[in-house]
């Protein structure tokens, strides 16, 4: 990502700067501690022995905001401790009077000690920059914020720090760039796992490499992502794998697939063939796992499909993310793979990929259902 710099400015007195241009906004803070933001104003020593007054904010512009100063108002964070000593952190930082001209733009913001060029982590544990996106004028958390939180306002926001690492006596300044955003994984950007992906979903599954994905296995995909709890307007569904004409019947061939399908990127010719089979979903009349999944369309997606045996197997891998954003509960799910005529392969949430076709496509009312989509 390219950047655009103005030449740091320090408007509280002479410092030795150890940056070159790259930097756009240097904020000089407290050696020792911040205080935490109830406390009263008072004077506090930097590093370099000035003072500042505690909320005394430094302005300068940047460089989408042409000669209009953007305000960047550092703030610290309490975290205590067993023993009852406790720990400042850089907790928050705080951007206002952000001009119209930086619609579009990136903030990127980092933090760094007295005297190494490399920033400092400053949330989860090894993070070294928070990103917003002004979205014409509505700011948006950015490419790898995951860990943060954003208070957003007119001409303003606060990005604050689930976890912050950086000790507030080991930041000597905070830096501020705008820059050409880069999409989020959402928009259609780069994505890991974890992130909300463009059919809002989670994003559970990775490959660097690609694999084949799509109907007809004619696509490449590198990202497998769940759908939300409640995708089905029915919480944690449950649904057996066939209707009841075709409990012991095998999946026929369509667009060339059966459900025979194992490997990641199969899942959708799988559920594609199931459908074709079982005709058109109904909630009272024709349940079954594969049909209510395609008639999903989250994220205005028409891709969603019921997952593919080693596709399953990766949503066990990921359980405790997915277990813990209630997409997934500790019980069995379908796969779209069929075993054999009158059984389906399945997962459980609770321990290893089972896999072995020994559960009946009648489903007993304990196989869940769970959308995912490949991209």
């Amino acid at each position: 990502m390219s950047f655009y710099h103005d030449d740091p400015v320090d408007e509280s007195g002479p410092r030795n700067s150890i940056f070159s241009g790259a930097l756009v906004l240097v904020l000089l803070l407290a050696g020792g501690i911040f205080f935490l933001q109830s406390t009263l104003a008072a004077n506090i020593s930097l590093n370099s022995g000035g003072t500042t007054e505690f909320g005394q904010a430094v302005s300068q512009a940047v460089a989408c905001s042409g000669s209009q100063n953007v305000t960047v108002t550092p703030k610290s964070s309490f975290v205590n401790a067993a023993n009852g000593t406790g720990t400042y952190y850089l907790g928050s930082i705080t951007v206002s009077d952000i001009p119209d001209s930086c619609y579009g733009a990136d903030f990127k913001l980092s933090a760094f000690g007295t005297s190494s060029s490399t920033p400092l982590a400053i949330f989860n544990s090894t993070s070294t920059e928070a990103v917003v996106y002004d979205n014409a004028g509505t700011f948006q958390l950015g490419v790898g914020s995951t860990g943060t939180t954003l208070t957003p306002g007119t001409g303003t926001f606060t990005v604050s720090f689930t976890s912050p690492v950086a000790l507030s006596s080991s930041v000597d300044k905070v830096t501020i760039q705008s820059g050409v955003h880069s999409p989020l994984c959402s928009e259609g950007g780069a994505c890991s796992v974890g992130e909300t992906g463009p059919g809002g979903g989670i994003v559970f599954y990775l490959d660097v490499n690609g694999f084949t994905c799509g109907a007809t296995l004619s696509s490449s995909c590198r990202y497998l992502e769940a759908a939300p709890y409640n995708w089905s307007g029915q919480g944690h569904l449950v649904t057996p794998y066939a209707v009841s004409a075709y409990r012991s019947t095998s999946v026929p061939t369509y667009n060339g697939f059966n459900a025979a399908g194992t490997a990641i990127g199969t899942g959708l010719a799988n559920t594609r063939a199931i459908v074709n089979q079982n005709g058109l979903y109904n909630a009272s009349s024709n349940r079954y796992a594969a049909g209510a999944v395609v008639l999903y369309n989250g994220g205005g997606k028409s891709d969603w499909f019921l997952p593919a045996k080693d596709e399953l197997t990766q949503v066990n891998v990921q359980r405790s993310l997915l277990l813990a954003a209630n997409i997934v509960t500790n019980d069995y799910y379908y796969a779209s793979t069929e075993a054999d005529a009158s059984n389906g392969m399945l997962t459980t949430m609770a321990g290893a990929s089972t896999g072995n076709g020994a559960f009946t496509k009648a489903g007993g009312g304990t196989s869940y259902v769970l959308a995912i989509r490949a991209f």
